[in-house]
């Protein structure tokens, strides 16, 4: 795997070099009126340099921000995973005749309460 990682890599710095010597004295004029004064003459190989560092910095600070939800929920998950376990290990060592009577009780509903509708007073 580190044998494709590196062609890949070397394949990029090829391309990029090529880039550069293609573009030496190439200029272009940049626009950034509502924010920044404009740029005038300034090398399309600096231009193309840093959208690329500026993109690779965004790409790092979006996969740090997903990676921290997903660690926090795996975490809450582990914990919720921990406490159904230990649950089940409860469950698992209470006497069968007092299951038998918590999955009846829970079959029939629980007639000692008189609900208000029911008076026809």
């Amino acid at each position: 795997m580190w044998a494709v990682w590196a062609v890949l890599i070397l394949i990029i710095i090829l391309g990029m070099v090529f880039f550069a010597f293609n573009n030496l004295t190439q200029v272009v004029n940049i626009n950034l009126s509502p924010l920044f004064e404009d740029r005038e003459n300034v090398p399309l190989l600096s231009v193309v340099f840093w959208s690329f560092v500026s993109g690779a910095l965004l790409s790092i600070f979006l996969f740090i921000t997903n990676f921290i939800k997903q660690s926090v929920h795996v975490r809450t998950a582990r914990r919720k995973i921990k406490a159904l376990e230990n649950e089940l290990v409860i469950l698992r060592n209470r006497p069968l005749d007092e299951s038998t009577e918590l999955i009846r009780g829970a079959d029939s509903p629980n007639l000692s309460h008189k609900s208000i509708f029911d008076d026809k007073g």
